[in-house]
């Protein structure tokens, strides 16, 4: 239970603030355009590496802060600027070693301690004085004292108090932002809270200075009691998240900030919202030189993406750019990012976006900042505009030549003047696919004024066109064939219609309109009318070698005019067909063992003829007919078409030496034919290397995409049981996966990213998930699969946060959240707003207590404090009818959006939750002997003592006995029941564990319906309307408890038979065993040392049902060596020991997934099992050797005859009591023993 005031400590986070300041005297100057990173291996590390790095010479002053808290380093941020001092972190009892270190080296006259002594230990305090420092001890019982008594040593040491800065003290996020711009000001920089009596230490402090306030963040964290309070001056309003709020800072203070130097560091949220150290160290030395701390998040992030625009409007490349943090915390690609801003240049593979631009009244020009992968930057999903993602009905995306342009074209024109916003989502590669282009969304006004121009015309060989448009253009027809004619017939060549020269109109098929040769580039179908901004016409005839003339007229609204009604004007153009009547030669030819060739030309090919497969041959032998006909075989042009890529003949190709024929019928694009009788070797290396997954991340909120470090066949990758999804609560989620895509091309055979695509309206909203790949292969000739793969992921920042709000009671509130939220907001009451029954909309009163639940996913609100309840038994002004969560935020640092934030109270009906799928799992912990059950369900369960009762839930034990857990522990959705070890858990298959464990895969969990949400529904019962629900018994789907063996000296569950003709042994384990896992060879046997092996092995049951009993078998020659050795050694006993490096598993359960044995030290050593034999039956009447059978002086014929045996005389009478005589024989099993008396 916590009050609003009572906050889980930020550890790291706003001390660092101090070590901000701290971090001053002359870093190393980073080159220009290049960032700096500065990290350490723990807070305290950086802290004292900064100071000793930074004030190398020494320092007459430290500051010294706890480093687990952070309230107090927001404090001693300024003084440590005023007194040109570094700030050491120390562990609240022990004087960190780190900082000791730092003393050392400093060697400081004066250390000022900030806090009181729960921050920084008398010890600590008593042990500097006796190492001689003069003492400075600033602190008070509360954070807000504390702050205040450090305001008035700065007043002391002549900071002029007139102006002061204000921030939430009850968090860190705002005071990341705002402690450098007070150092730049020379302004103190004071805590508050909503809490008047807590904040009034700084009130006062604000009073008695006459200091004019200004107060950063919104109402929600200093509310308008509180501005009033301070007599604030202004309010610089917080953002929706603290990278938001962080921008926001600094643009209202951008005139008080230098941007020479520039500090970079991480603020992602987490749980808890404790691991900013870096940052606030970063804080405090952006204040020392007056510069902007410029905070990310995540890679990808809308937080990071904006951060980035942020150093591209404000920075250049003479900026000294520091960034604070390890890679594990500002990973290197954001790194890399930042780089590619001030080194443009250099930039090959696009990181971002550059610019969003209007061309005419229907196109869209986006320029990345480096090369883009075709594939996914003309998936015209990739792009919305005013939210409204495009489709291929109304839009073209075409990557231009220079591989960083993107020229969209719309079927529907813009109104001129019209502000539309563009976004470019992210789903864009770079070229290598290395890269996800982060989202841009920029607002651009479409307008047009001027008529459309001819831009350029180009010749590709002798037969080949390229007209080039300023903007798209219309060409009127219902189909692309009837278009191009449109546009031909108001060209010209030498004045002399295009049709004279043989324009081709060929279709793709017989059946399409499409063009197969002459193209309409970058065109979009609008009614009656296509737009196109290019168009390359391919001609049946040469065109005339030379200098020749394009004439373009008699343009028209319906033809070569723009969306805005423009015509192009009457206008020619000249270009030039050279000669050449050279055989075209093949430059190089190159193969990749995933079935890719490449012919390379000295000039461009013919697109008819050199695209013809019926032309090629690879490795055919002296038979020239072609062997590429397939339909999975492609040829296509690339490079200016002076390639030849060949794709989809892996299994033409050979390892090393490979051979093409090409015929002489493949034309350039002048009209000459190869060389007769082309055959070329080539060499193919053949490829050995596995694949590997270079990363896992949520692109969007319903989509993961994964990368593997080389292009994979499709056909695995894109199979869903590849994959399997769990989770933050280690919940198989894996059929919530719909499908599995390529971005850019779905229809490709390889790849090296794919995008696991959600089933509708599921939601990437857990903070973290577990994907596991496996059986993944790449395309080459002899396929190399890829190592089973678990990579731990993010969960989407972009999905929408939402509440739901139940009345639970008179004084009771729960709001359930569909994702993690942010701890540190969702017990503020003054983030909740209520309305009452007179519709007055009020703030939380404070005296309500708020429960965060374990998962951060839903609060409760206790009103017995108050005045206020929900069931309408107060008059109206008292009774909440509805409420809202206005001030909380999601993990990501988002407020909810309204409709999202909470509403009218109801009750939740029985069945409001239920069992999560695939969530039950049996397993013992790391090292434990303790058998856990884990289950999950749709909602939290509220953790009291009724639902914490051991009796609302049971296992059935082999025996169907009743098995209850020994303890139950509940944290948010999920219960986890303890069922305590028992000594003989490895000697008795009767314990409890071993009862649960015998079930396998068919182990199912009982739940009472009693059990209730935190909403106080039940599981089970009946509903309002008469409806029964009951709660079904839950089957295991992980079963990841190890299987054990179970054996004891005495009457052990381990046997070994032998008869006549075979013999076996039988080892038990606690658990059924997957009679695949386990080979004859796993165990040992050996009787008084001599070894012998087992023939076969099984573990099933006369049904094929596998059991917890492995049976090794021992026939033939291996029977034969174990009767010999029992036989001469007169052994009863067979040693028994298992290998190490067995695979003994559980049966597969419904993860698909296995546990494995490991074997104990006592099994290796080896367990001793009782023979049961003739021998042994025969030993314990007498002595056996060989086939002689001395029997004891009390051993009778009848003792014999009742272990099943015959006895007659050495004449062959049948003998049934008495003593026996020499030369009787016995007859056992078949087997004959002659009787010798002593």
């Amino acid at each position: 239970m916590s009050k609003k005031s009572t906050k889980a400590l930020a550890s790291a986070a706003l001390m660092s603030l101090v070590l901000t300041t701290a971090l001053s005297a002359g870093p190393v100057k980073a080159a220009q355009g290049k960032v700096t990173r500065t990290s350490g291996t723990t807070r305290y590390a950086t802290a004292a590496e900064v100071a000793k790095t930074n004030w190398a010479q020494g320092s007459k002053n430290v500051v010294l802060v706890s480093g687990e808290g952070y309230a107090d380093a927001v404090s001693a941020s300024a003084l440590a600027k005023k007194l040109d001092a570094p700030i050491l972190l120390t562990a609240s009892d022990t004087l960190s070693s780190d900082a000791k270190s730092a003393l050392d080296t400093l060697k400081p006259e004066n250390v000022y301690v900030i806090g009181g002594n729960a921050s920084i230990s008398q010890n600590i305090r008593d042990g500097l004085k006796a190492d001689k420092y003069n003492l400075t001890e600033l602190g008070g019982t509360t954070r807000y004292e504390t702050n205040a008594k450090v305001a008035d040593e700065l007043v002391k040491l002549g900071v002029d108090p007139s102006n002061v800065m204000v921030v939430g003290g009850e968090g860190f996020s705002d005071a990341l932002s705002v402690a450098p711009v007070a150092a730049a000001k020379g302004q103190i920089l004071l805590l508050a809270s909503n809490d008047q009596s807590a904040t009034q230490p700084v009130i006062d402090f604000v009073k008695a200075n006459n200091s004019k306030a200004t107060v950063v963040g919104t109402k929600n964290v200093i509310n308008d009691t509180i501005y009033d309070a301070l007599g604030a001056a202004s309010r610089v309003d917080g953002g929706t998240s603290r990278f938001d709020t962080n921008l926001k800072v600094l643009d209202a203070f951008k005139d008080s900030l230098k941007t020479d130097k520039v500090y970079i560091a991480n603020a992602s949220a987490a749980d808890p919202d404790n691991l900013y150290a870096d940052a606030l160290v970063a804080s405090a030395v952006a204040g020392k030189y007056s510069a902007p701390l410029v905070l990310v998040d995540k890679d990808g992030s809308e937080g990071t993406t904006n951060a980035l625009a942020y150093l591209k409007n404000n920075t250049d490349s003479s900026t000294d750019v520091q960034l604070i943090g390890g890679t594990a915390v500002v990973p290197q690609s954001i790194e890399d990012d930042i780089n590619a801003l001030y080194n443009p240049q250099d930039q090959d593979q696009a990181t971002a976006v550059d610019s969003v631009e209007s061309v005419g009244l229907n196109q869209i020009k986006v320029t990345f900042n480096g090369k883009a992968d075709s594939d996914t930057a003309e998936e015209v999903s990739n792009y919305k505009v005013n939210g409204t993602s495009l489709n291929d009905d109304k839009a073209t995306a075409s990557l231009q030549d220079d591989d960083k342009t993107v020229l969209i074209t719309l079927a529907d024109k813009q109104d001129q003047n019209d502000d539309v916003d563009v976004t470019v989502k992210k789903g864009i590669l770079s070229e290598d696919k290395s890269n996800t282009i982060p989202e841009f969304t920029k607002t651009v006004t479409f307008e047009d004024t001027t008529a459309p121009t001819l831009d350029s015309v180009s010749v590709r060989g002798n037969n080949k066109l390229d007209i080039k448009f300023s903007e798209p253009v219309k060409a009127k027809g219902e189909d692309e064939i009837a278009a191009l004619k449109s546009i031909t017939d108001k060209l010209k060549i030498n004045d002399k219609s295009l049709s004279s020269y043989e324009v081709n109109d060929d279709s793709k098929d017989t059946d399409s309109t499409k063009l197969k040769y002459s193209k309409l580039d970058d065109s979009v179908k609008a009614v009656g009318y296509y737009y196109t901004d290019e168009v390359e016409i391919y001609f049946d005839s040469d065109l005339p070698t030379g200098d020749n003339t394009l004439k373009v007229s008699d343009a028209d609204d319906e033809t070569l005019s723009d969306a805005a009604g423009f015509p192009i004007a009457d206008t020619t153009q000249n270009f030039t067909v050279d000669e050449l009547t050279t055989e075209p030669e093949i430059t190089s030819i190159t193969a990749e063992d995933s079935g890719k060739v490449y012919v390379n030309f000295d000039r461009p090919m013919d697109a008819k003829t050199a695209t013809n497969k019926s032309y090629y041959a690879i490795n055919n032998g002296t038979d020239e007919d072609s062997n590429l006909t397939d339909d999975g075989i492609k040829i296509e042009l690339k490079k200016d078409d002076t390639q030849v890529k060949i794709s989809g003949v892996s299994s033409l190709l050979n390892k090393n030496s490979n051979t093409i024929y090409i015929s002489d019928k493949v034309k350039d694009a002048y009209g000459n034919k190869v060389a007769d009788d082309t055959h070329k070797s080539f060499t193919l290396e053949e490829d050995t290397e596995k694949p590997d997954v270079s990363s896992v991340y949520a692109l969007d909120d319903d989509t993961i995409r994964v990368k593997f470090t080389k292009d994979v066949d499709a056909d695995y990758a894109k199979s869903t049981s590849n994959y399997t999804l769990k989770d933050s609560d280690g919940t198989d989620i894996t059929n919530k996966i719909d499908d599995i895509t390529i971005p850019g091309d779905n229809d490709a055979n390889t790849g090296n990213v794919f995008d696991i695509n959600l089933k509708s309206g599921e939601k990437l909203s857990d903070s973290k998930y577990d994907l596991t790949i496996k059986n993944i292969q790449d395309t080459a000739s002899t396929p190399n699969v890829m190592d089973d793969k678990t990579v731990t992921f993010d969960g989407s920042s972009d999905v929408n946060a939402k509440a739901e709000v139940y009345s639970a009671g008179k004084y009771k509130i729960v709001f359930v959240f569909n994702k993690e939220m942010d701890s540190s907001t969702l017990n503020d009451t003054d983030n909740y707003e209520y309305v009452n029954g007179k519709g007055d909309t009020e703030t939380l009163p404070s005296d309500a207590d708020i429960t965060v639940n374990g998962d951060n996913k839903s609060v409760t609100i206790d009103l017995s404090d108050t005045s206020l309840v929900t069931d309408g038994s107060k008059d109206v002004e008292n009774n909440i009818d509805s409420i809202y969560a206005t001030g909380v935020k999601d993990i990501d640092g988002n407020t909810l959006s309204i409709g999202s934030n909470g509403g009218k109270l109801t009750k939740a009906d029985v069945g409001n939750t239920q069992v999560k799928d695939n969530s039950f799992k049996l397993y013992y912990e790391e090292g434990g002997d303790d058998l856990k059950a884990q289950v999950a369900f749709t909602n939290p369960i509220e953790d009291n003592d009724a639902n914490r009762n051991v009796k609302n839930y049971s296992i059935k034990g082999i025996d169907d006995s009743t098995i209850n857990p020994d303890h139950v522990k509940i944290d948010g959705d999920k219960v986890t029941l303890t069922f305590d070890k028992n000594d003989n858990d490895e000697k008795d298959l009767t314990t409890f564990i071993n009862k649960i464990k015998e079930n396998g895969n068919s182990t199912q969990l009982t739940i009472s319906s009693d059990v209730t949400d935190v909403t106080g529904s039940k599981l089970g019962g009946t509903k309002e309307d008469g409806e029964q629900v009951t709660v079904q018994p839950v089957s295991v789907y992980s079963f990841d408890a190890a299987p054990r063996t179970v054996y004891k000296d005495a009457d052990s569950p381990w046997t070994a038979n032998m008869t006549s003709n075979d013999a076996d042994v039988a080892v038990v384990f606690d658990t059924p065993i997957e009679n695949s896992s386990v080979k004859p060879s796993d165990f040992t046997f050996s009787i008084g040392g001599d070894t012998v092996n087992a023939t076969s092995v099984s573990t099933l049951d006369k049904d094929n049902k596998p059991t917890n009993t492995v049976t090794f078998k021992f026939t033939g020659s291996d029977f034969d060596k174990l009767k010999s050795y029992i036989t001469a050694k007169g052994a009863s006993t067979i040693k028994v020991a298992a290998k190490s490096g067995s695979v003994i598993s559980t049966v597969k359960d419904g993860a698909e997934s296995y546990a494995y044995y490991k074997p104990t030290s006592d099994d290796r050593s080896g367990r001793e099992v009782t023979i049961s034999s003739d021998t042994t039956k025969l030993s314990k009447l007498g002595t056996v050797s060989g086939t002689t059978f001395t029997p004891s002086d009390t051993t009778k014929v009848e003792d014999v005859i009742a272990i099943g045996a015959t006895v007659k005389d050495k004449d062959g009478t049948d003998k049934t009591t008495g003593n026996f005589a020499a030369d009787d024989i016995i007859t056992l099993n078949g087997v004959n023993y002659t009787v010798a008396i002593k």
